[in-house]
């Protein structure tokens, strides 16, 4: 058994994380919100590994509670400290946002109603840029589940003590041997199935070399990774926000995003792509997590909760 303590920079709100997932499913994950667990299986040295994960402390004094039943080596121990840190954004200081945030009295009122959520990233960019491409126009909902039928047919499973089926994302490799037809039979479009496997071919056989983007600003990724098929300017955007936690992207032709800024800013009409990239100048270089707070405002509203703006 291994277990270990993730120490989070302060403040992180697990309560507004579990309220997120509740309309962002994720198939890989099991959640017990009132024990306060998320539940996993990781892919460490290539091994499945299922490890759960507690939230403890208080929203000023965070930490995440590892715990594997599985014998890890110390190379694998790293691998899945560093990949939990970067998943919950664990080291992310939002202060010099939250600051950012008051000086525009449209969005003042977001840091004190969702003070402490930040982003919960794909944990490895391979899973984030097909997950991206799997979402690309589809509902999440639907999303969610052509998900879970790519784990179920190229991914491994393990099974807990209670029985409960934990999926593992599939490697490259795998997703690579695959054909179109086999994806067109889980309700895949035949675009849709030919641009995830020529990606994981392009990562296969090293024409795309995802150990590099780390090292590359936000257009260099996009020069980068726009020539491949099925991949536009907006999917690497939000493999940059989703995968890599890059602060200052603006999705701005997200309809969710012209949603909440109608609510937030309280404008009669949807702002349009236009209007959206002139509001959101303000707001670098925190694009991304305004985006995600004027996100969060929606699934807020929609769960009757009271959102009050500043008069």
């Amino acid at each position: 058994m291994y277990t270990a303590t993730i120490h989070m920079k302060p403040p992180y709100s697990f309560e507004r994380l579990l309220r997120r997932l509740d309309s962002h499913p994720d198939p890989q994950l099991l959640v017990h919100a009132e024990e306060r667990v998320i539940r996993r299986a990781f892919r460490l040295g290539g091994k499945p590994v299922l490890v759960t994960m507690r939230f403890a402390g208080t929203l000023e004094d965070p930490a995440i509670l590892l715990e594997t039943a599985a014998q890890l080596t110390e190379v694998q121990q790293q691998e899945l400290e560093r990949t939990v840190r970067h998943m919950f954004s664990a080291d992310m200081d939002l202060e010099p946002f939250y600051r950012h945030m008051c000086g525009d009295p449209m969005l003042r009122p977001l840091v004190t109603q969702f003070r402490g959520l930040r982003f919960l990233l794909d944990p490895d960019l391979f899973q984030s840029m097909v997950r991206t491409i799997i979402g690309q126009q589809v509902n999440l909902a639907f999303a969610a589940s052509l998900t879970h039928r790519l784990l179920q047919l190229a991914g491994d499973q393990l099974m807990d003590e209670q029985g409960n089926a934990f999926l593992v994302f599939p490697t490259a490799e795998a997703v690579a041997r695959l054909l179109p037809s086999q994806l067109r039979e889980l309700q895949y479009s035949q675009r849709k199935a030919e641009y995830i496997i020529d990606f994981a071919r392009a990562v296969v056989d090293g024409r795309v070399d995802l150990g590099k983007l780390e090292q590359m600003e936000d257009e260099e990724v996009i020069d980068y990774l726009t020539p491949l098929r099925g991949i536009g300017r907006w999917t690497v955007e939000c493999l940059l926000m989703f995968g890599m936690g890059r602060p200052d992207l603006l999705p701005a032709a997200d309809i969710g995003l012209r949603n909440g800024i109608q609510i937030v800013y309280g404008l009669t009409e949807k702002p349009s792509e236009t209007e959206i990239r002139r509001i959101g100048e303000s707001w670098a270089p925190w694009r991304s997590y305004v985006s995600l707070y004027i996100w969060e405002a929606v699934g807020a509203a929609r769960r009757g909760e009271t959102f009050g703006r500043e008069k």
